[in-house]
């Protein structure tokens, strides 16, 4: 998994150093510092404006064109002192707006205990932002094996960090801004990384994760229905089906895989399993996926904490270069057919990634897909083409 190259060194991974009195723009929006250092504020943003079409289904409803806002967030964030950091976001893409990072964490060098609303750990793509990771939509493993309450949740997180590895803790409830998920879920999360080599232009990554999860005994089913190929087509997915009388589910997975120079590779496998008072479920999930930084910088891979980040380029628009150009492969399986109604999908993806800057990205993503449903409107095999844009902005 691991590819030879030469590319400049990783950046430094560590706790935020307090920044200098005064206004940073160092991060496309301004920071305002206090005279003494000691407060920090500074306003946040991102957005993700898609479109997409399909074609080759041997379902004419399913050859369709259409456009999206993804994601439009706001919020803030700052310190207060050398380690308390706060942020607070809402996004106003859908039908209501929804709170999705607000929380406060205590930071050193070596650990972070959050309290309020975070991103879970789980896996590689499961655990980074979504302005890090490389195709528009986060694979398989991360979007169909996650536990009832869904990529946030509101609780406390604990991480403990050494010189090459760490270990995250985590106890969830409900996720504030996911209005389709049952009240009073409780989960329970652990995640670790170790990077047994890790130099200034490579590293090898290995990860696990897992998690308990307990449902409220009034919950009469759930359900997940997984998109494929992107996100706006919405009759193009993978269905899990209705799980009647649900009792609790655990989930698990491995991560695999590592940079070198310009070049990445990650292997990611995760399985949930679902507890019903007559039955048990299992949902199975895979993800290959590769990349090459052509105009040579560092892959978006944080050895600290084992996730996805922003690319700076070396030669951004704003300084007459060229910006950073990026292009990845990536195939991945998702397998619901262990439930009665459940289906299956596979998809093999080639995705461009134009960096003009730190905070802009144009992203293109081409995916030859196949999807098997049991019933319904779609049911039976099927296969198509998708092709999707992306305009990302994220300060």
């Amino acid at each position: 998994m691991l590819l030879s190259a030469t590319s400049p060194a990783f950046a430094a991974d560590g706790v935020p150093t307090p920044p200098t009195a005064g206004v940073n723009w160092d991060k496309g929006t301004p920071e305002f510092v206090s005279a003494d250092g000691q407060f920090s504020f500074r306003l946040k943003g991102r957005m993700m404006l898609d479109a997409a079409t399909t074609s080759g289904s041997s379902y004419p409803l399913r050859n369709r064109s259409g456009d999206e806002l993804r994601t439009l967030r706001l919020g803030f964030d700052g310190m207060v002192g050398d380690h308390l950091y706060y942020t607070f976001e809402t996004d106003f893409a859908g039908d209501k707006p929804a709170v999705k990072g607000a929380y406060i964490a205590w930071r050193t060098p070596h650990s972070e205990l959050t309290v309020g609303n975070r991103l879970s750990e789980r896996g590689v793509e499961g655990s980074s932002s979504s302005d890090g990771t490389p195709f528009m939509e986060r694979n398989a493993v991360a979007s169909a094996t996650a536990p009832l309450k869904g990529f946030y949740g509101l609780g406390v997180i604990g991480k403990v960090y050494g010189r090459d590895w760490h270990i995250a803790a985590q106890v969830a409830g409900d996720d504030p801004g996911n209005r389709g998920v049952a009240r009073d879920t409780v989960t329970y999360m652990v995640r670790g990384h170790w990077n047994p080599i890790k130099t200034r232009q490579a590293a090898v990554h290995l990860g696990a994760w897992g998690f308990y999860e307990n449902y409220p005994s009034d919950l009469a089913s759930l359900s997940r229905t997984t998109t494929w190929a992107g996100h706006v087509n919405d009759r193009l997915q993978v269905p899990l089906g209705a799980l009647r009388d649900p009792v609790g589910g655990i989930g698990y997975g491995l991560e695999l895989g590592g940079v070198a120079g310009p070049r990445w590779s990650f292997l990611e496998v995760g399985r949930r399993e679902i507890e019903t008072r007559t039955e048990h479920v299992e949902v199975e999930a895979l993800s290959v996926s590769a990349g090459w930084m052509i105009t040579g910088e560092t892959p978006s891979y944080s050895p600290r904490g084992g996730t996805l980040t922003k690319v700076a380029p070396k030669s951004p628009l704003s300084k007459g270069g060229l910006g950073a150009l990026e292009i990845a492969v990536r195939y991945q399986l998702l397998d619901n057919t262990d439930a009665a109604t459940g289906g299956k999908g596979q998809e093999a993806s080639v995705g461009l990634n134009w960096r003009l800057e730190e905070w802009m990205r144009l992203m293109v993503n081409l995916s030859h897909w196949e999807v098997d449903h049991k019933v319904g409107r779609y049911a039976g095999n099927d296969t198509g083409e998708s092709l999707a844009g992306r305009v990302l902005v994220s300060f």
